[in-house]
């Protein structure tokens, strides 16, 4: 992978429900959902737990029906 190609999921973690289907279709598990990180809504969102791995292929992206995750070049 080339540095110009880095890619990592950004969470709005005011949108994000924490249902936790990003993390279920990650196919290197790049997201997990959060047991202490909560949102002004009290609930447990999801978070980034290995960036580095995260290849780009977009399904947390496109599966999550709350449009609360983005994946970003660096």
């Amino acid at each position: 992978m080339r540095w110009w190609d880095v890619q990592r999921p950004v969470i709005n973690e005011y949108l994000c429900k924490g249902c936790g289907i990003c993390a279920t279709v990650c196919p290197v598990k790049v997201l997990a959902v959060s047991r202490t990180r909560v949102n002004p809504r009290g609930l447990n969102v999801a978070e980034t737990v290995n960036p580095e791995k995260c290849i780009g292929c977009r399904l947390c992206e496109i599966t999550c029906p709350d449009f609360a995750i983005a994946i970003v070049k660096e």
